[in-house]
Formats: C-alpha cells, sequence, structure tokens
C-alpha cells in the first residue's frame, strides 16, 4: 500500500502498526510528492514502529535528489529497518517538478543512469559519471547496507515500462493502469524490456497502482480521487492516455478544461466518466471495490498496492481497515 507524504507523525504511526499487524498488507510505500513532509524522515519513524512490512518510497525521482543522496537515503533506512527498504524510482511529474522549475528532460535516459549509479554505490562501488542530469566523480557511499536493497522502476509510459522490465528489480504500473486493460499494456511492455534483459518475467514483481477510497455513499467515494485524476490526465501526453485505454474524446473533455483549479468536485464528476475513474482508482461502495479487485486478480494481477483518499466518510486507518476486512478478505 501507499500513503501521501503529508500526514502527522503521530497518525502516521497509528497506520504503520495497524497495517504491520495486518498480513494483507506486504508493503508501505511513502510518496515523495510536492513540498509535504520528508520521504525518508518518515520511513524513519515507520522503520522504528513496525517490525514486518517492507518499506519504500512510492515513489521519488531523479531530478529533486542527486542520485547518490537517495542511494545514502535509501541505504539509511535499509540498516534502520534491519533490511526491509525498497527504493521505488519515477522519472517524476510535472505537478512536483514544475513549481520547482525543473525540466523533466531526457527522462528514461536519467532513469536508466540513475538506477545504474544507485545500484553501483548501494553496492559499495565508485560511481564516475556524466549524465545528461547529474554528474559523479568517484562518489562513494561511506557506508554500505549490509542489506539488500531492491529497486522498483515505477511509470505508466510505454518506454519506462520497458525500462522497469530490463533493469528493475520489479515495476510499479503507475498511476492510470488499475484496469484490466491497462494491466494488459502494462505487462506488454514490461515485456519487451524482460526480453532485453532475458529475465524470467515470473521473477519479475508487478505492482498494479491505484488510488482507493471506500465509502457506503459512492458519490462521496469519488469526490475524493476525482481531482488528481483530472490534473494527471491534464499533464500525461494525449498518445500515453490513449495507449493505456483511455478514449480519445474522454481525453479532449479534460484537456480542454482551462482552469481546473477552479472546478467544483459536482461538475469534475459530470465530466469525468467511470471508464476514467477506473483507469486510476478503485473506488465507490465495499462491494464496488471487491468486484474491481476481483476483475484485476482474475486477468493475472498479483500485486495490488492502494493509495487511500480520505473523504467525508472515511479517514486513512479506517478505509484501510474495511478494504483489508471487507474486499481482501472476501475476495481470498
Amino acid at each position: 500500500m501507499g500513503l501521501l507524504n503529508g500526514y502527522k507523525n503521530e497518525y502516521l504511526v497509528e497506520i504503520a502498526k495497524e497495517i504491520d499487524l495486518d498480513e494483507n498488507y506486504k508493503n508501505l510505500f511513502i510518496a515523495d510528492e510536492r513540498l509535504y513532509r520528508n520521504t525518508y524522515s518518515q520511513l524513519a519513524i515507520v522503520a522504528e514502529n513496525t517490525d514486518r512490512i517492507g518499506i519504500g518510497t512510492g515513489v521519488t525521482n531523479p531530478y529533486t535528489r542527486n542520485p547518490a543522496i537517495t542511494a545514502a537515503s535509501i541505504s539509511t533506512i535499509s540498516e534502520l529497518s534491519e533490511g526491509r527498504a525498497i527504493l521505488g524510482l519515477g522519472a517524476g511529474s510535472p505537478m512536483v517538478l514544475d513549481q520547482l522549475g525543473i525540466s523533466q528532460r531526457y527522462s528514461i535516459e536519467t532513469m536508466r543512469d540513475t538506477t545504474y549509479a544507485i545500484k553501483e554505490l548501494i553496492g559499495g562501488n565508485k560511481v564516475t559519471m556524466e549524465s545528461k542530469s547529474f554528474s559523479m566523480k568517484n562518489a562513494e557511499l561511506n557506508f554500505v547496507s549490509e542489506y539488500e536493497i531492491p529497486i522498483f522502476i515505477a511509470g505508466r509510459g510505454p518506454k519506462i515500462l520497458a525500462l522497469g522490465g530490463e533493469i528493475g528489480d520489479g515495476v510499479i504500473a503507475g498511476a492510470g493502469l488499475s484496469s484490466v486493460s491497462g494491466m494488459n499494456y502494462a505487462r506488454e511492455n514490461i515485456e519487451k524490456g524482460i526480453e532485453i534483459s532475458e529475465v524470467n518475467v515470473d521473477g519479475k514483481d508487478i505492482i498494479c497502482w491505484a488510488f482507493l477510497s471506500v465509502a457506503e455513499d459512492r458519490e462521496a467515494a469519488l469526490e475524493s480521487v476525482i481531482d488528481i485524476i483530472i490534473r494527471i490526465v491534464h499533464a500525461v501526453p494525449v498518445k500515453t492516455l490513449e495507449a493505456i485505454g483511455i478514449p480519445k474524446k474522454d481525453v479532449n473533455d479534460l484537456k480542454n478544461i482551462e482552469d481546473i483549479d477552479c472546478l467544483n468536485p459536482q461538475d469534475a464528476m459530470d465530466i469525468v466518466t467511470d471508464e476514467i475513474i477506473n483507469q486510476f482508482a478503485i473506488a465507490g461502495t465495499l462491494e464496488e471495490c471487491c468486484f474491481r479487485v476481483e476483475e484485476l486478480i482474475n486477468s493475472g494481477v498479483g500485486h495490488i498496492a492502494v493509495l487511500p483518499f480520505e473523504n467525508r466518510e472515511c479517514m486513512t486507518k479506517e478505509m484501510l481497515r474495511q478494504f483489508s476486512e471487507s474486499v481482501v478478505e472476501e475476495v481470498k
């Protein structure tokens, strides 16, 4: 499961402790989004208050931090958690990078170079390289975690998914692929990368990333995810949105909204179709969420990571409990 890095420490600890005791949850990823609370500080807090779950970035990017800093940071979490650290790495989003004046240029080359550099650094090796987005000269960590740190590549575009298949220890099929057609598209592109690396697809952990909102009132559940869906659709290229299964007309309807900040939830729900919502989210009543999860599992999805969005009926901790007890257990 994933969390935004906006929670206050006390509530984060409450969530982490409860998730740690729930066998239906395997990992806890914390986002590295915008200027919220520091991701690695929050991961450290989680590491100190849990014993079982994997702990990772969900996800960080190669632009806001030099990869050597990321390597040192995730190695620190690996030590604190005694080997439970996972590095989730994506190319970043305009919603994160634009306000910092950072250009997302050469994203695939930067992701490849970053992954290579981090693997070398956490392996105890020196790195000298001139990438298009960063440089290193005899960079070397002053400590090396004794534990293995898997690197999961996250994204939704065909090239980044293929890169994940080629060089990632696992792949996070990013927001927009939480439908049967979306995950089929993801696997097709991941397998192209796997063919290059000649690694058996069965050994690659592929995570379906989905926003989560559960409520007795379906409208209440959908309201909480509408805004982020519209913002992502606005930021993602039309070709990518069409490739993952969103009809061109629906894409254009959302792209033509001039000022999304002025759009109220009700107007947004009149524009965003259920088909688009299902591409990004598992949202609705418990029964509807059960159907969505079962549909994904029956299509071959083996690992789903849900990112909860609180709504007017349900806070995060309660939502995760309901999802585990009334959706995951029901599907099992």
